[in-house]
């Protein structure tokens, strides 16, 4: 039986861009929620609850453009460093441990090239043929 690897990137790409969603959305309906992360030092800059918020929406809009494949290998860069942050933020838990083994999935991507299920190759398709 043959395993065609394509799937498993198209796998992980979709999974990880629900895992940002969920956090994205949860941060945007209940930032009270989340102050608790942020790092205290953020507090000399601005409200954390608008940290919150500001995190919650770029987390939304990264993760639409990863599970719809656009600009797929510099939005997980992006995302995977961003979550290397906030798990170096969390210090030594389990939460951190996890976050950071996330960060690598996230990172990995961005050495794949897109999938036939991309956005991104179906617009250069159309683009190409006119």
């Amino acid at each position: 039986m043959k395993i065609d690897q394509k799937y498993g990137f198209v796998l992980l790409r979709v999974a990880l861009s629900l895992v940002f969603l969920w956090f994205g959305i949860n941060q945007l309906y209940s930032p009270s929620s989340w102050l608790g992360f942020v790092p205290s030092f953020l507090g000399a800059f601005a409200a954390p609850k608008l940290f919150v918020l500001l995190n919650g929406c770029v987390e939304v809009i990264l993760g639409m453009l990863l599970l719809f494949g656009f600009y797929v290998r510099w939005v997980s860069l992006i995302l995977g460093i961003h979550l290397i942050g906030i798990s170096f933020s969390l210090g030594y838990s389990a939460i951190a441990v996890r976050d950071f083994g996330l960060s690598m999935a996230t990172i990995s991507l961005f050495f794949f090239e897109p999938d036939k299920f991309c956005l991104e190759l179906i617009d250069k398709k159309d683009s190409e043929e006119k």
